[in-house]
């Protein structure tokens, strides 16, 4: 589990900023997407591909958007909590490169996995939609893995933390 847990999630919710009262929060966290590739070049839009459970895992920070107050920040890595790790993941470049075409098939157009900050909006009981202000080539896009529409999975991170690099073991990701 990440810093943040379902119930600390719902206790946070339920309490507001203890500072201005307000319960709208700011939620910043790493968050799965997809975008299709061509050639090993993005091709599409991000598509959100994450769960509540990995939504939750992947919070690192939380604010008021009324008066700004920090209601929960953590510097560990939110896939592997090495300490320090959130900086490593913000500030970093991907490690994982886009293959342009499938191994097995020659298929050029595939489906890029990976993680990225967004922030998302919480008030009166509804998320908002995910918003980021990066794209696949500036530091904090970290790829996951690679799946072709005909040959299914066909690479993925094996080595270390695909957000800060840190050796591992991984813990398990919910969902």
């Amino acid at each position: 589990m990440g810093t943040l847990t379902e119930a600390g999630l719902d206790d946070l919710v339920r309490a507001g900023c203890s500072g201005c009262g307000k319960n709208v929060l700011q939620f910043r966290a790493f968050l799965d997407a997809r975008i299709l590739t061509l050639g090993g070049e993005p091709v599409s839009k991000l598509t959100w591909v994450y769960d509540g459970e990995k939504f939750v895992d992947g919070v690192f920070e939380v604010t008021c958007a009324g008066c700004k107050k920090v209601l929960l920040a953590a510097d560990l890595c939110p896939r592997c909590h090495a300490p320090g790790g959130l900086a490593t993941a913000l500030e970093s470049e991907n490690r994982f490169p886009r293959l342009k075409e499938c191994p097995r098939c020659q298929h050029e157009e595939l489906r890029y996995f990976a993680m990225l900050p967004a922030t998302v909006s919480y008030e009166q009981g509804r998320a908002g939609k995910p918003v980021t202000h990066i794209d696949a080539y500036d530091p904090g896009f970290h790829g996951l893995r690679i799946e072709c529409r005909d040959c299914g999975p066909i690479a993925k991170v094996t080595a270390g933390c695909p957000l800060c690099a840190a050796p591992g073991p991984l813990r398990a990701r919910p969902g």
